[in-house]
């Protein structure tokens, strides 16, 4: 409107006609007591006569828009937008309109209706806490479960409720995030075990868990000192390298005197996997020989406490609406009892931490400015009313000041010289006492980015190697201590109520702030890759923060505040299978449960399929379409049994090889391709982990057999890569199936019973018709047991699984079956299709020998899917830090 009066009246001299010609006459027509002659002036400013019109014009405006039609506001709508439900729910109108018809409706005396409360509104429960510590009988839920369930697909696992994958398409998106930005995964299902005991009686009861062939004991000099997490792979007593258990990871509490340390009473922290939880558990009371004490019992209120979290964005905008933005969750400190074992000869004492600490994972680059954001060091000067806190006990303690000052400027040396956590001491332990995650929180979600200091960023190298145990010690290890935080803790209802009582300004500090307990962490450095020629280097390095019982949900929002991005199990498998590994191997108690949760899953999805459109894995030459035979496949290879007689030996057991020594002899040979320095002490009963790379084209999936190649295999590879052919090396051949007829017979005869049975069924039910005057209902046919019966007589015809007698899974097909892959996917990191597989030692050995013979500078094993026929060569690789 001001440019188009700018146009319509340039700046021009304005003159008034009347006044110029008595000026002319030299007339005054002024009174003098008036003020005598007016004097117009010479000029004019645009904007105030353009000002003045824009009134005008908005007057003239809003004047034509009143209509005096008699017809309603919904129906002066366009009839594009006109609703017949409008004169009854003003919401669909639009917004400017609801009140005008609002008001129109209650002159005409209509009673306004009230709308009916939704079904999820009227079966709410009562006691919203008892529901939840209702729903959680079976499954137990994690402090972050609330925000979780409405954000993730969530699965019954290991006893807990886990989050498994977002509803959103994040794939990609989590991927780029380990990468470039940060990932967050709440990993409180690992179980914490704490150990009293001396060094030497604790090393001792180790000894018969573990093997110093997988890597260092538990009571290695770097590991005593409490800098560094350390960790180990359990099997059962005595039975190395059989019976793998699981990794647990452990942390030893730093102590001042030199001397206690080396042989005096110490604490340990096992982290253990809820998978292989209960097994370890048993190991260690059976190995330390311990009694179950009664249960002790925690200073906690009988009745569970309810803490309120807000949403993200709604930290500091107070007051809040409770029916909107309040979300209830339980802490994690509902096991009142922690149980105690006990031998009171070595003075050993096991206790169950489990669910009494949070641990949140975060992998990434930028997992370090995350930290550095959200983690804010107490300042012990500027603490009010310490006594009414755990602080106050330590105020006074010189030693804890001098640490905690120590902690500090370390922090604070991070933020100028470190900008990725792979930077840093590889599994260094790091202790903070730290402000409430709550008063350190962005208004909205923003990236975490720090630039660090181009002065101080040179001396990282001494920085890094100065780094004392001290910086690990922590109040959080004393029970007493967890306990105090965890009740004196100020719940988000209160905490909020208390900001919209203080608050003037909205994000501005509050007095009552100040008073907050402080909450200590212990932050823990995961290096990620170290081996730069078998996977990027520092690929999936990140923190794990462990914190107090009741501050998981306040940490989990500050951390997503920050620009974390959520991840669930599925980002577990993702990350392991991009550093060339998996989380648990197939000996393991969590892989035995893996592989035979999912061996189920596929079975019933296959034979839930018509039998039109189920793949015939008998004409592919397939044994075990959908687990791993690796017992089988050990037998079939192994040299020591007549091979005449092996449909009659008995499956034996398996280990996977976890001697770093052998493990790096044995990847020496496969990256030189010889058989020079090959161990020969090898059992056959050992698998060895290998990453694939395919060369060519084609995903072939779980479970795809690894193949011995060739002369002509190879030679036939050479052609293809002078024509740039993709075909594949080699095509199975197809092979009948000798039990298609008895199925086809089975079928028919099944059909014709069903149909007999019917006809039966029919017959009574119209002779009872002929002389009944009432309806006349048909009997139950009651065949289920027969189709149940026919149901397994199929399913054997179908997949004849029963490989010790029947096949043999080294011989299924024209090539040697000599090892099986469990994980194949798309490999982000590399830009092409890889997979993590297994393979015997003897069949390795003859691919060595044949790699040699035909002068091949890397050695390559055949590739063939479980549905297909199509074999295709690629690399491999032997994985060290298995």
């Amino acid at each position: 409107m001001f440019g188009y009066c700018f146009d319509l009246f340039p700046k021009t001299r304005l003159y008034s006609h009347s006044y110029h010609l008595n000026m002319e006459t030299r007339k005054l027509e002024y009174d003098s007591t008036l003020g005598g002659p007016v004097v117009l002036g010479t000029h004019m400013p645009t904007y105030k006569y353009a000002a003045s019109a824009l009134k005008e014009l908005k007057e003239l405006i809003s004047a034509t828009k009143q209509t005096t039609s008699t017809k309603l506001i919904f129906q002066s709508l366009p009839k594009h937008m006109r609703r017949r439900a409008m004169s009854h729910h003003p919401k669909r109108l639009p917004r400017k309109y609801r009140a005008a018809h609002i008001h129109q409706m209650s002159k005409s005396g209509k009673p306004q209706q009230t709308k009916r409360p939704s079904r999820k509104h009227r079966r709410r429960p009562k006691n919203l806490l008892k529901d939840y510590l209702r729903r959680q009988r079976k499954h137990q839920w994690l402090e972050t479960h609330i925000w979780h369930a409405k954000r993730f697909h969530m699965i019954e696992k290991w006893g807990y409720k886990l989050p498994y994958a977002s509803c959103d398409k994040t794939y990609r998106a989590c991927y780029r995030a380990t990468t470039e930005h940060c990932l967050l995964q709440d990993i409180s299902f690992h179980a914490c075990i704490e150990m009293k005991g001396t060094v030497s009686k604790l090393k001792d009861g180790f000894d018969r868990l573990t093997s110093r062939e997988c890597g260092l004991s538990i009571a290695a000099k770097t590991f005593l000192t409490g800098r560094r997490e350390g960790c180990i792979d359990i099997f059962r007593d005595g039975q190395y390298p059989y019976k793998a258990l699981g990794k647990v990871s452990f942390i030893w509490r730093c102590e001042d005197d030199e001397a206690k340390a080396i042989d005096g009473n110490r604490t340990l922290w096992l982290w253990v996997h809820a998978a292989s939880y209960h097994q370890i558990l048993e190991e260690l009371v059976k190995v330390f020989d311990l009694k179950n004490q009664r249960f002790k019992k925690l200073p906690l209120e009988e009745k569970h406490e309810m803490t309120a979290t807000e949403s993200p964005s709604e930290s500091k905008s107070l007051p809040i609406k409770k029916e909107r933005r309040l979300q209830f969750m339980t802490k994690s400190t509902i096991r009142r009892n922690v149980p105690i074992y006990k031998n009171d000869q070595t003075h050993v004492e096991v206790r169950e931490l489990k669910d009494t600490l949070n641990r949140f994972r975060l992998t990434g680059p930028l997992a370090q400015s995350v930290l550095q954001k959200a983690l804010k060091v107490t300042d012990l000067e500027k603490i009010v009313n310490a006594k009414e806190n755990w602080i106050g006990d330590y105020l006074n303690n010189d030693n804890f000041q001098v640490i905690h000052k120590k902690q500090s400027e370390f922090w604070t040396s991070c933020r100028e010289r470190i900008t990725s956590p792979g930077e840093l001491l590889s599994n260094m332990v790091l202790a903070l006492n730290i402000e409430d995650f709550r008063l350190n929180r962005p208004e909205k979600r923003s990236k975490a980015l720090i630039t660090p200091n181009a002065q101080i960023f040179h001396e990282a190298s001494d920085f890094l190697c100065d780094i004392q145990p001290l910086l690990s010690s922590s109040p959080l290890w004393c029970e007493e201590i967890r306990n105090r935080i965890s009740n004196e803790m100020l719940s988000t209802h209160e905490y909020c109520s208390l900001r919209a009582k203080h608050a003037i300004v909205p994000g501005k500090p509050c007095r009552f702030e100040d008073s907050m307990q402080p909450i200590p962490v212990v932050l823990i450095q995961r290096p990620g890759s170290q081996d730069g020629g078998y996977k990027r280097l520092a690929y999936g390095c990140g923190w794990d923060v462990i914190a107090p019982a009741g501050y998981g949900m306040s940490l989990w929002l500050s951390l997503i505040m920050w620009g974390a991005r959520p991840g669930g199990l599925r980002e577990f498998e993702t990350v392991a299978r991009e550093m060339g590994t998996e989380e648990h191997l197939p000996d393991t108690i969590g892989g035995l449960q893996i592989h035979g949760h999912r061996y189920n899953e596929l079975y019933n999805k296959y034979f839930r399929l018509p039998p039109g459109k189920r793949c015939n894995y008998r004409k592919f030459s397939i044994v075990s379409p959908f687990r791993v035979p690796f017992k089988q496949l050990i037998r079939d290879w192994d040299t020591r049994v007549d091979p005449m007689q092996t449909v009659e030996t008995k499956e034996t057991d398996f280990y996977i090889l976890r001697d770093r020594t052998k493990l790096q002899a044995i990847a020496d040979c496969v990256k030189k391709c010889t058989l020079h320095k090959f161990p020969q002490d090898l059992e056959p009963q050992c698998m060895i982990q290998i990453k694939l790379k395919l060369k060519s084209r084609g995903n072939p999936g779980d479970f795809s057999v690894i193949c011995l190649p060739n002369k002509k295999d190879f030679k036939k590879n050479l052609k293809q890569i002078v024509q740039r052919n993709h075909d594949p090396i080699y095509v199975e051949p197809l092979l009948p199936d000798p039990n298609e007829k008895e199925r086809k017979r089975l079928r028919l005869e099944h059909k014709k019973q069903l149909k007999r049975l019917r006809s039966r069924r029919v017959r009574e039910k119209r002779k009872k018709q002929e002389t009944s005057k009432t309806k006349v209902i048909i009997r139950p046919a009651g065949t289920k047991a027969m189709c149940l019966e026919q149901l397994k007589k199929m399913c054997k015809l179908w997949l004849p699984e029963d490989t010790e007698t029947l096949f043999s899974v080294r011989k299924q097909g024209t090539r040697d079956c000599f090892g099986y892959i469990t994980s194949a996917h798309f490999c982000l990191t590399e830009g092409n299709v890889g997979g993590i597989g297994y393979v015997t030692v003897e069949g390795l050995r003859q691919l060595l020998k044949l790699c040699q013979q035909c002068r091949v500078k890397q050695p390559q094993c055949l590739i063939r899917s479980t549905n297909s026929r199509n074999y295709r060569l690629a690399a491999f690789q032997v994985n060290v830090n298995v």
